[in-house]
């Protein structure tokens, strides 16, 4: 587990990423509505035990509990418009500027953890004539996620 990346899916059909983080594992993410104050978000009890028991169900030897968790953390993701729940919604990325000449804000809506360089791209295409011309540092597309042996 701690050699990469694992995308594995749920009994309801859901991804679930488990990730190596320093000594740790870092697992997620959920779907759940948030109608508070974005700044209050938390991870709810809920969300904890559903991914202990997708994490479980897929690396039982691991015999992880709720007592292994050293931290949780919560973010919310505003999706794009649309009915529904929030697990049967696009995840496709979608960029507004302020229409501004060149433009001095820029709003993400939706997108996914997979595909956050190819978002990231078109946020800097946006953005290009705001910022000032330099040279890139690296090239992420050329960049490993995760060395293996």
């Amino acid at each position: 587990l701690m050699k990469g990346i694992y995308y594995v899916e749920a009994p309801d059909g859901r991804v679930i990423f488990a990730i190596p983080w320093r000594e740790n594992i870092m697992v997620g993410t959920t779907e759940t509505p948030w109608t508070d104050d974005p700044a209050a978000s938390y991870p709810l009890d809920s969300e904890i035990d559903y991914l202990l028991a997708s994490f479980r169900r897929v690396f039982p030897a691991r015999g992880v509990a709720k007592r292994d968790v050293v931290a949780a953390f919560a973010g919310l993701r505003v999706l794009p418009g649309g009915g529904g729940a929030a697990f049967g919604r696009s995840r496709e990325d979608v960029l507004l500027t302020d229409g501004g000449r060149p433009p001095r804000l820029l709003s993400i809506y939706g997108g996914k953890l997979t595909t956050y360089r190819a978002t990231a791209a078109k946020v800097i295409a946006k953005l290009a004539a705001a910022l000032p011309a330099r040279e890139p540092r690296g090239d992420t597309r050329e960049l490993t996620l995760s060395p293996v042996d």
